[in-house]
């Protein structure tokens, strides 16, 4: 089986105390890691059943009320794959897929008005994801620290920083295109 990110990102999670399918679900969301690498909730389980047909991980039964759960554990050969990945010296160009930025850069087909306006909805979303960041997932992080994870409060401030400045040049670009409208 050739591991993929997702792959990673399931093994990792593994590892860093999500044992369950629902667990990893709802750290990707709790901690907007869907920011930067989008996972639906639907590919996590057959990743799981493959990651662990192929021998990286392992399950128990671990029922929790009268809801059925599997708690997933990484073995050795699951541990020597995150581990070897992590190592990697040659870090992958970044990816950013972001429709609204999309939109951004064909604005000059717009009017004025128009152009003014999507900016506008790309601040407003920049600025919700900044207070979200801020008052929910930053929080998270710190509890995370408490427990003795470091990078993905490092991760959860990048998104903060991101979405702050994305706010700041936005707000500087509508302000331009603003002025550009005067005769």
């Amino acid at each position: 089986m050739a591991l993929k990110p997702s792959s990673y990102l399931i093994l990792g999670l593994i590892r860093g105390g999500m044992t369950s399918g629902y667990s990893i679900k709802r750290f990707i969301e709790q901690q907007r890691m869907s920011v930067f690498w989008a996972t639906a909730f639907a590919q996590i389980y057959p990743e799981l059943a493959q990651l662990e047909e192929a021998g990286y991980v392992t399950h128990r039964e671990d029922p929790q009320g009268a809801r059925q759960r599997r708690a997933y554990s990484l073995t050795p050969k699951g541990e020597r794959a995150l581990l070897s990945w992590l190592r990697r010296t040659r870090v992958p160009p970044m990816e950013l897929r972001d429709e609204g930025l999309l939109r951004l850069a064909f604005a000059d087909n717009l009017p004025r008005d128009e152009a003014i306006a999507l900016v506008q909805r790309l601040r407003a979303r920049s600025e919700e994801a900044a207070r979200e960041f801020r008052e929910q997932i930053l929080p998270i992080g710190e509890a995370l620290r408490a427990g003795g994870l470091r990078f993905p409060v490092v991760v959860g401030q990048l998104g903060a920083e991101y979405h702050a400045w994305a706010v700041e040049r936005l707000t500087q670009l509508e302000a331009e295109l603003r002025g550009e409208e005067s005769p």
